[in-house]
C-alpha cells in the first residue's frame, strides 16, 4: 500500500539521497531509480511496472514502526517471534529446506524456485539499500519483524542458493 492504516500517504517516489537520509516512514517499487540490479529469471525486474506487478512495493523500517500501522486492518507485521513460530512448525514438520516450503515455484534465478507448500508465495523482490541503490531482486526476499533490536530491527531473508529461513538483524537506517 502506498497509505498508512489511518490512510496518511507513505512518502513515496524518494531520490537516492533522500531515502539515504529520511528518518520516517517511505515506500519504494524496486527499479524506480536509474540504479538497479536485475537477476530475476522471469521479468526485468528494473522496469518498475513489471517490479509493483510482480513483488509490491518495498518499505523502510521506518514505515514497519510507524504507529499509524503500515498493514490493513486485521493485519500485523509479525513479531520476531511470530517469525520463529514458523520457523519452529516448519522445522518440526520435517521440511528441512524451510525456506524452499514458503518460496514460490518461479521466478528464484538459477532454477532455485521452492515449492510453496503453504501458499506463502515467497518472491525474490530485493531491496533498496541505503544509498538507493537497488538491487537482488530474483536472488534475495526480505522481510521485516516488529521487532527493534537495540539499534537494530529483525528481518528474515530467504535466498535463492540457500534452503534456510536467515534470520538477522541490521541497524534501523533506511533499507526496505
Amino acid at each position: 500500500s502506498e497509505n498508512y492504516e489511518n490512510g496518511d500517504a507513505i512518502p513515496s517516489n524518494l531520490s537516492d539521497s533522500e531515502w539515504e537520509t529520511t528518518n520516517s516512514g517511505a515506500v519504494a517499487v524496486y527499479g524506480e531509480d536509474a540504479g538497479c540490479e536485475n537477476y530475476s529469471p522471469d521479468i526485468d525486474a528494473c522496469d518498475p511496472a513489471q517490479s509493483l506487478e510482480e513483488y509490491g512495493r518495498l518499505y523502510n523500517w521506518y514505515a514497519v514502526n510507524d504507529k499509524r500501522g503500515l498493514c490493513p486492518s486485521g493485519w500485523h507485521v509479525p513479531t520476531d517471534g511470530e517469525w520463529t513460530v514458523l520457523e519452529d512448525y516448519l522445522l518440526a514438520k520435517c521440511y528441512w529446506d524451510d525456506a524452499r516450503a514458503l518460496q514460490t515455484t518461479y521466478g528464484w534465478n538459477g532454477d532455485n524456485n521452492g515449492t510453496d507448500d503453504f501458499g506463502f508465495s515467497a518472491l525474490p523482490g530485493g531491496l533498496r539499500l541505503n544509498d538507493g541503490y537497488f538491487n537482488d531482486a530474483g536472488y534475495n526476499g526480505y522481510w521485516w519483524s516488529s521487532s527493534p533490536s537495540g539499534g537494530y530491527a529483525w528481518y528474515r531473508n530467504l535466498n535463492n542458493a540457500n534452503p534456510d529461513i536467515n534470520r538477522i538483524h541490521r541497524i534501523n537506517h533506511p533499507e526496505g
